[in-house]
C-alpha cells in the first residue's frame, strides 16, 4: 500500500516540454506571488501593532528562499516543491503579524495556499507544504505559542489543526494528481493517440499518394493541414507552406493574391462560409497546366451548421479544356466555311482588315492609346459578327485589362491574340486554297450597257470608264452583308426577326478603300441594336410592332454620297449624353456640344460594360474612320421614335480611278 502511495505522490521522472514550460510559467507567477506579500504583511503588522518593520525583515528573509531556487534550481518541479514550503511560512507569517482578535481566522489562509499549490500538479508539493504546516504549529506552539494561538491553546488544538491539513491534504494530491495526469500530461496522451491516428491512417496515406487529383484541408484560420496528397507536392511542393496562398505563390502569384482576398471574407464571417468560398478563385494556370479547384467546408458535427475547416480538390482539367478549345475551333472553322460559302468576297475583305488590326495591336505600333482601344474594340465587334470567338473574346480580355490596369496591353496578351490569329490562319488557309487571282462580277445591266456603248460607237475613253466600274463593288452587297450581321448581332442579343430594309441606288464604289471605313460602321449597328431597339416586351408596351426595324441606305444627294442608319428605337436619351459629357469635363451648351460629346472616346450612355457595348469607344472609331475618307458623321435622334446616323462624303471620294491604273497594274 505504501508503494502504492509513494508512486501516486512521486511524478514519472521525465519531463515534457508541454511540462517544463508549463511549470516555468507558474513558477515566475509564483513568485511574483510570493513578493506581492510584502506590502500586504507590512500593512497588516501595521494595523495589528506587531512591528511593520519586523515584517519587512521576516518576509525579506523567507522570500530569499524561493529566489534562490528560481534562480539556481535547473528541475522547475524542484522550484515548485520549494515554493511549497515558502507557501506554508508565508501563512504562518501572516498569523503571526495579524494577532489579535481575528488571528485564529488568519488560519484559513493555510488552507488556501494548500489549494492554490494544487496548480502544479504535483502532489509533492502537497506533501512538503503539509510537513512544513505541521512543523510550524508545533515548533511554534512549543516556543512562541502566541505567534499562532490568541488564546492559551492545549496540545490536541493543534493536532486538530493538523487533521484538518492532512484531510484536506489527501484532497488537493489527488487533485493535483489528476492535473497532472490529464492536463500537464496531455503531451503524452497526444503522442500516444497521435501514433494510434498515424497506424489508421496509412492506408489514408496511400490513397492520397496515388490519386491523381490534389486534396488539402484549411482549419478556420487558413492554415494548411499537413496531410495532403501526392499531387500537391508534386505540382507545387512547399511542404512547409502556412496556407493555400504560400503555396501556389512560386508558380500561380495571381491565383495566390485573389486567394488571400477571398480568404479574408471567410475569415470576417458575414456571410455564409458557402458564399464567400463562391468568390475564391477556382482556376490555377501554371506550367501550360490549368487546376480546377473546388472549395468543401467541413464540419465537425453534421447535425449543426457550423463549420471546422474546409476541403480544398484540385482536379487537372488541361486535357479537358484543350479538347474542348478544339472542338470550339472546329465549330468556328465550320461556321466560317458557310460565311466563305455565301459571301466569300466579304469575308476575305474581313480578313485583310482583321489582318492588319491584328498586326498593329499586336506589333504595339500605335502610341496613341485612343486610338489603339478603338482598333481593340472594332476588331472585336467584327469578329463577333464573323462567329470568330477566339479573336472576340481576347479582344475582350484586352479591353478589362486595360479598364482595370491602364497602360499599354501585355506582352502575354498580345502573344496570346497572335497565337490564336495564326491557328486561325491555319484552318483558313485549308478552306481558301490559298490566293486567288482576281475575278469580276458583272451584272446583266451593266454588261448590256458596256455592249450598247460599243454598238453604237460611243468613246473608247466612256466605254474604258464603265468597264472600270466593273472593278468596283456594288453597294448594294455590302448593305446586304451588314443585314446579315444585323440578324446576327440580335440573335446573340435575344432580338430576333429585325426587319432590315437596304437601299443601294445603284452606286458602286473601290471595296479596298473603304474597307476601313466599313469595318468600323459595325459599330452603328452593334449601337442601333443593342442601345436603340427596344427588347419585344418594352415594344409591345409602347405600341411598337415586330422585333425593331432598320434601314440601311447609300445615296448621292446633291454633290454628296451619304450612307445613312436609321432605326424605330427608343432615340438616344441628350440628357444622358449631358451628365455623362459634363463628368468627363466636356461642353454641353447646345445640340452641337451633345452631338460631339456623343461620338467622345471613352462617353457611353450605359453604367455596365458588356461584350456588346457600354466602354464608349464604338462611335468614337465610327467619327475617326468616316473623317479618314473625307467625310464627317452626323445624327439625328428622337426619344421613342428612333435614331438616324448620317455619314455625308463629298461626291469626289466615288471617283473611278482611271483607267490606265487598271492596266498598269
Amino acid at each position: 500500500m505504501w508503494s502504492r502511495i509513494a508512486a501516486y505522490v512521486r511524478l514519472p521522472s521525465e519531463v515534457t516540454d508541454f511540462e517544463r514550460q508549463y511549470l516555468a510559467r507558474m513558477n515566475r507567477i509564483g513568485l511574483w506571488f510570493f513578493v506581492a506579500h510584502l506590502p500586504v504583511f507590512v500593512l497588516v503588522a501595521f494595523f495589528n501593532d506587531t512591528g511593520p518593520l519586523s515584517a519587512v525583515a521576516l518576509t525579506s528573509f523567507v522570500l530569499v528562499g524561493p529566489v534562490l531556487a528560481y534562480k539556481t534550481f535547473k528541475s522547475p518541479r524542484l522550484v515548485s516543491v520549494s515554493y511549497g514550503v515558502t507557501a506554508m511560512l508565508m501563512g504562518g507569517l501572516l498569523v503571526h503579524f495579524g494577532q489579535g482578535p481575528v488571528q485564529i481566522e488568519m488560519h484559513f489562509y493555510f488552507f488556501a495556499l494548500l489549494a492554490m499549490l494544487a496548480m502544479f500538479g504535483n502532489p509533492m508539493v502537497i506533501v512538503t507544504a503539509a510537513v512544513t504546516v505541521a512543523l510550524h504549529h508545533l515548533l511554534l506552539w512549543l516556543y512562541l505559542p502566541t505567534s499562532v494561538f490568541n488564546y492559551d491553546a492545549p496540545i490536541w488544538v493543534v493536532a486538530i489543526h493538523a487533521a484538518f491539513v492532512v484531510l484536506e491534504s489527501v484532497a488537493t494530491c489527488f487533485i493535483a494528481r489528476s492535473f497532472f495526469d490529464n492536463v500537464i500530461g496531455l503531451e503524452k496522451i497526444v503522442q500516444s493517440r497521435t501514433a494510434a491516428l498515424d497506424k489508421r491512417n496509412q492506408d489514408m496515406r496511400v490513397l492520397l499518394d496515388n490519386v491523381q487529383q490534389g486534396f488539402l484541408t484549411l482549419d478556420r484560420s487558413g492554415a494548411l493541414a499537413a496531410e495532403r496528397s501526392a499531387a500537391v507536392s508534386r505540382w507545387f511542393g512547399g511542404d512547409d507552406a502556412a496556407d493555400l496562398g504560400d503555396l501556389v505563390e512560386a508558380k500561380a502569384p495571381a491565383f495566390a493574391e485573389n486567394f488571400r482576398v477571398a480568404w479574408e471574407q471567410v475569415e470576417e464571417d458575414l456571410l455564409p462560409v458557402e458564399c464567400n468560398l463562391d468568390l475564391a478563385p477556382s482556376r490555377i494556370e501554371f506550367e501550360d497546366r490549368t487546376l480546377q479547384v473546388d472549395y468543401q467546408p467541413m464540419s465537425s458535427d453534421a447535425s449543426t451548421d457550423d463549420w471546422s475547416g474546409v476541403l480544398v480538390v484540385m482536379s487537372d482539367i488541361t486535357s479537358q479544356l484543350e479538347h474542348e478549345r478544339l472542338e470550339s475551333e472546329q465549330r468556328e472553322v465550320l461556321y466560317i466555311l458557310d460565311r466563305i460559302l455565301k459571301d466569300k468576297a466579304g469575308f476575305l475583305e474581313f480578313f485583310e482588315e482583321a489582318k492588319r488590326q491584328i498586326q498593329l495591336i499586336v506589333s504595339d505600333e500605335i502610341e496613341q492609346m485612343p486610338l489603339l482601344k478603338r482598333v481593340i474594340h472594332t476588331l472585336k465587334g467584327n469578329a463577333a459578327v464573323f462567329g470568330i470567338h477566339r479573336i472576340s473574346d481576347r479582344c475582350h480580355a484586352i479591353e478589362e485589362a486595360l479598364k482595370e490596369e491602364g497602360g499599354r496591353p501585355s506582352a502575354e496578351l498580345r502573344e496570346s491574340l497572335a497565337q490564336a490569329w495564326d491557328r486561325l490562319c491555319e484552318s483558313l488557309d485549308v478552306l481558301l486554297g490559298g490566293e486567288e487571282s482576281s475575278k469580276i462580277e458583272v451584272d446583266d445591266d451593266q454588261f448590256k450597257n458596256v455592249l450598247r456603248e460599243v454598238l453604237e460607237n460611243a468613246p473608247r475613253e466612256q466605254i474604258a470608264e464603265s468597264m472600270v466600274a466593273w472593278k468596283l463593288e456594288p453597294t448594294v452587297r455590302r448593305l446586304e452583308r451588314l443585314a446579315s450581321q444585323v440578324h446576327r448581332i440580335g440573335a446573340r442579343l435575344d432580338k430576333q426577326n429585325i426587319a432590315v430594309e437596304v437601299d443601294g441606288h445603284g452606286l458602286r464604289q473601290d471595296a479596298e478603300a473603304w474597307a476601313p471605313f466599313w469595318s468600323s460602321y459595325i459599330h452603328l449597328l452593334r449601337n442601333a441594336v443593342d442601345h436603340g431597339l427596344e427588347s419585344i416586351e418594352e415594344r409591345r408596351a409602347l405600341g411598337k410592332e415586330g422585333s425593331g426595324h432598320i434601314r440601311l441606305e447609300t445615296v448621292m444627294e446633291g454633290d454628296e454620297f451619304i450612307v445613312r442608319l436609321t432605326d424605330d428605337g427608343r432615340g438616344i436619351d441628350w440628357t444622358r449624353v449631358a451628365e455623362k459629357a459634363t463628368r468627363l469635363g466636356l461642353p454641353t451648351e447646345d445640340r452641337d456640344d451633345l452631338v460631339r460629346a456623343l461620338f467622345h472616346d471613352g462617353l457611353s450612355t450605359r453604367d455596365d460594360v458588356t461584350s456588346t457595348s457600354g466602354r464608349g469607344v464604338g462611335l468614337a472609331a465610327v467619327h475617326e474612320a468616316c473623317e479618314a475618307v473625307g467625310g464627317q458623321i452626323d445624327v439625328d435622334s428622337k426619344i421613342g421614335a428612333g435614331t438616324t446616323f448620317v455619314c455625308r462624303f463629298p461626291s469626289s471620294a466615288l471617283a473611278v480611278k482611271h483607267p490606265e491604273v487598271f492596266l498598269a497594274a
